[in-house]
């Protein structure tokens, strides 16, 4: 299998993977110091470095989903180079009862079969609704 179809199909893994709560797998899936980045302004923070700032941050999910899991469904999956582009979308249900659809672009890094860093691009005003009541960052 070339690099482009295996770091695909660890892509693919990657977010099957939290969709499924397994916290330890994914964060196996990263390099040492691999981050989770997320570029839009939200008030979750901007990047998380490290396994175990990684596994805080993934530990939560399954709890802020537990009727559904985070459900993520990918559309469109593109390598190129060290890079994986995934073009998704959510369908699950937040604890506080409410409808959690999302819209993603995650751009993923990739070094030596693991993840270095997760690019993540989501709908900002819609996960602000739903995880934090509507509370806007300053």
């Amino acid at each position: 299998m070339s690099d482009l179809a295996t770091n695909k199909k660890l892509a693919r893994e990657y977010i099957e993977r939290i969709g499924r709560g397994e916290v330890d797998a994914v964060v196996d899936m990263f390099t040492d110091d691999g981050a989770i980045i997320v570029e839009s302004k939200t008030m979750l923070p901007p990047e998380v470095r490290g396994k175990e700032a990684l596994r805080g941050l993934l530990t939560a999910l399954p709890q802020m989903f537990p009727e559904t899991g985070l459900k993520i469904i990918i559309g469109d999956i593109t390598a190129e180079d060290n890079r994986v582009s995934i073009r998704a979308h959510s369908d699950a249900v937040h604890a506080s009862g409410k409808k959690y659809q999302n819209r993603y672009h995650f751009l993923l890094y990739f070094q030596d079969g693991k993840i270095s860093s997760s690019h993540e691009y989501l709908d900002s005003l819609h996960l602000t609704d739903v995880f934090f009541d509507g509370a806007r960052p300053e």
